[in-house]
């Protein structure tokens, strides 16, 4: 009985309310009771425009020369003479260092009197094998005749063998020597460095009067110095494992040096490692690749740091709009017949694509008639401001475009207004702009629920 009595009541309030609406003041000809009506949502527009897009992938690297010589000592011994300095050009085969050479001219003065007197002994061996094979050929011709004894045969042959040893230990002694004197012959011709390459000497490790040292397998060596062809450059770039796919040799590059970054450089993609590397202490995954610089700019100095921007794609006469008007949006915030269309276009792609696709839906609102109207969109590739449409607008669509707020309370058919112009569209505020609203406004949304996150978009 009381809840039938409840909603009478409810029902005659209700029938109150709107013939109360229906009356007018007789001066203005305004309703007694005023509904507060929707409030239009503030955006900004952009109309969609045709122009080319470029899709860059971004990696740092590291500037160097395309053919650069380290300058190391291949003997241990002290600097003599420098006659270059950093900076300098040199020539193919011009003196770049001069080291001590007295220790390897006595060894090479030592070695060719060895030589020689081993040759002597190998004389003086010789001689004593030719009297012993003559012996030993008498002392047959005798055996033959009975006139001497079997031992002294035995003794004769013994002499022989003896003789043919001592010989063949001179000649390997000779050899041996011969060897050793050539090589401190060629460690003497290593005394004197001289340039291999034509170039400019980019790095000087060392100074006269130093001594230098040869690597081994723990220790490197001296480097004494460096020595870059200044004519081609290039930029060992690192590329994130994400990227790396799209990056193919002959691809165009722009280097923007950290010295003049207003100024790019022209560069080509010469190759990209086939295996990844992984830095100590970080777990990403990079490629390295070669950027060939196409120019000779004399900006370009080896060492310098540098950020360059590959393009791997890029249409021409694309259909575009701002990036800020792509919004995403949760399934279920959308209408049954824009998931309809939404599986539509999926259905030739893989289970698992279609699954990650589908957690949000990429969509963007028009402007028609004062209401913001959803439109489900195919983007292709995108640049840091334009992205591609495939599908969802066309030249003569008006784009909503922000402010971010405003994108983020649309809903399909919601009132919206534009910005007059001239009119502050936000505050800072923690490292954000929030749009300002007037007093009015704000004072009059109070009577105005919130739109229920159920709607369907």
């Amino acid at each position: 009985m009381k809840g039938l009595l409840t909603l009478g009541v409810l029902a005659g309030i209700s029938a109150g309310v709107f013939a109360l609406g229906t009356f007018r003041r007789e001066s203005d000809d305004k309703p007694l009771l005023h509904i507060a009506e929707e409030l239009a949502i503030n955006v900004q527009v952009a109309k969609p425009e045709q122009k080319e897009v470029i899709r860059l992938v971004q990696a740092p690297g590291d500037v160097e020369a395309v053919l650069e010589v380290d300058i190391s000592s291949e003997i241990v011994s002290k600097i003599e003479e420098m006659p270059i300095e950093e900076g300098d050009f040199v020539s193919k085969g011009d003196l770049v260092c001069r080291l001590n050479d007295e220790q390897l001219r006595a060894q090479v003065e030592s070695g060719e009197a060895r030589v020689a007197g081993l040759k002597a002994a190998v004389s003086l061996a010789e001689a004593d094998h030719e009297k012993a094979d003559r012996d030993l050929k008498r002392q047959i011709r005798w055996s033959e005749n009975n006139v001497t004894s079997v031992q002294e045969m035995l003794d004769y042959q013994t002499a022989f063998k003896r003789a043919s040893a001592v010989l063949e230990m001179r000649k390997q002694e000779l050899t041996e020597m011969e060897a050793a004197l050539k090589r401190a012959n060629e460690d003497l011709k290593r005394t004197v460095i001289t340039s291999p390459i034509d170039g400019v000497i980019s790095r000087l490790n060392a100074k006269q009067g130093e001594v230098v040292i040869t690597g081994t397998m723990n220790n490197p060596g001296t480097v004494i110095m460096s020595i870059s062809d200044l004519s081609r450059m290039q930029v060992r770039t690192r590329i994130d494992e994400i990227d790396v796919p799209l990056v193919k040799a002959g691809q165009k590059a722009n280097i923007y040096l950290q010295a003049d970054q207003d100024r790019p450089v022209p560069g080509r993609v010469l190759r990209v490692a086939s295996k990844g590397v992984k830095p100590t202490g970080r777990d990403v995954v990079t490629f390295e690749a070669i950027i060939d610089v196409m120019s000779n700019d004399e900006r370009i100095k080896p060492g310098m740091t540098a950020n360059v921007e590959i393009e791997v794609a890029k249409h021409e006469q694309a259909i575009t709009v701002p990036v800020e008007a792509v919004v995403h949006r949760l399934r279920k915030e959308l209408a049954d017949d824009i998931l309809a269309e939404f599986d539509r276009r999926q259905i030739n792609l893989e289970l698992s694509e279609r699954a990650r696709q589908a957690q949000y839906i990429k969509v963007l609102y028009v402007m028609e008639n004062d209401k913001a109207r959803l439109r489900l969109i195919t983007t292709g590739i995108a640049d840091s401001k334009r992205v591609e449409l495939l599908e969802g607008a066309a030249l003569d669509d008006t784009v909503i475009v922000g402010p971010y707020r405003s994108l983020d309370q649309l809903r399909d058919g919601k009132k919206v207004a534009l910005i007059e112009e001239g009119k502050k569209e936000g505050e800072e505020k923690n490292g954000e702009k929030e749009e300002a609203e007037p007093a009015e406004q704000a004072a009059a949304q109070k009577d105005v629920p919130e739109p229920s996150e159920d709607e369907n978009g």
